[in-house]
Parts: structure tokens; sequence; C-alpha cells
């Protein structure tokens, strides 16, 4: 009798697919959760003072202002950062316009003030029309103000109460059940 000796290679044990999945699943997950918690940290500290600003308004007419003088002086605020180039602001402005027409229509004491940033005049102007923006815009072609409330980029909100204290900031779109909730919230101080 003779032995048959194999001279085929070893085989290594097959992996498993899964695993690989797995793993590539919580990699994922442990990414999108960090930045979860990257974007959502850049809430704006309670309690902060909104930085004064004056800007010129677009359009025409008096200067826009933070903190507003005269009628409303001590009516809290909701600013609006946009620029015409802002692909997320050509969603976001007409609904910001909208809830402000509604609330000026049901007598909340908010206001609304936005600030058209680093853009052209009548580029901004014509977007801000577009959208149904009938609250004061100032101009801001320089980004001066944005930076003073810890605003990065367009699209962005500030919400400011009574009292000029920063309540809130939410940037990038803000959406509108956010809007009015953070409305309700500084309308009663």
């Amino acid at each position: 009798m003779s032995s048959s000796v194999s001279t085929d290679p070893p085989v290594a044990p097959a992996r498993r697919p899964g695993r690989r999945r797995s793993v590539s699943l919580a990699i994922g997950l442990l990414l999108a959760g960090g930045l979860w918690l990257v974007l959502t940290s850049f809430t704006a500290a309670p309690q902060q003072k909104a930085h004064p600003f004056s800007l010129p308004r677009l359009g025409a007419g008096p200067r826009v202002r933070v903190p507003l003088v005269g009628e409303g002086a001590h009516d809290p605020v909701v600013v609006t950062f946009f620029a015409s180039w802002c692909g997320p602001c050509h969603t976001e402005l007409p609904t910001v316009a909208k809830v402000a027409r509604q609330a000026q229509a049901a007598g909340d004491k908010v206001r609304f003030i936005g600030v058209d940033d680093n853009d052209a005049a009548a580029s901004g102007l014509a977007f801000a029309r577009k959208s149904g923006v009938e609250f004061p815009v100032g101009r801001d072609s320089f980004s001066q103000v944005a930076p003073t409330f810890e605003v990065p980029g367009n699209p962005a909100t500030v919400f400011i109460d009574g009292h000029g204290n920063v309540t809130k900031t939410v940037l990038g779109s803000i959406k509108q059940s956010t809007l009015l909730a953070e409305i309700a919230k500084i309308d009663r101080t």
C-alpha cells in the first residue's frame, strides 16, 4: 500500500463577512456620534450678553441695531444670518420670513432682524425681497457681526431675550418647529 501525500497548501479558515460588516458599522456609528456632538456643541452658553451692533440697512433707511433702541427696546429679538450665495439660505429665509409675519400678525413682541453677511448689496436685497422678508436687514459686507455671536457661516439664527441675553444659537438651517419653540421661550421674558 502506498501512502498518499497531499501537495495542496493548507487552507486558511474562512473569514466571517458579518464580523467585518459589524466593525465597519461600529466605526461609522462612532464617527456619526462624534459629528453629532461637535455640531450640537455650538449652542451659545445661557445668559451670554448679545454683542451690540449697528449696520447700514439693506436698501435704505435707518441703521439696523442690536440692542434695539426706542420702541421695542426691551423686546426679544431673533437675528438671522444669511447670504444670497448660501444654498441652504434659499430654503430657510422664506420660512423665517413667514414665521416673522405670523408672529407680528399674532401680536407677539418678538422682533426679527436679518444680517446679510458677506454679500453684494443688490444680490442681498433681491434675495431678501424674493424670500418675503419684511423685517429690517443690515448689510454686513465684511462679516464683522457673525463672529461676535460665534457664527462661523450661513445660515444661522440667534435668539436674544428681552434682557439682552443670547439664549440659543442655531448653526445651519433651522426647522420651523425649532424656530417657533425658541420664539415661545424668549417671547415670555
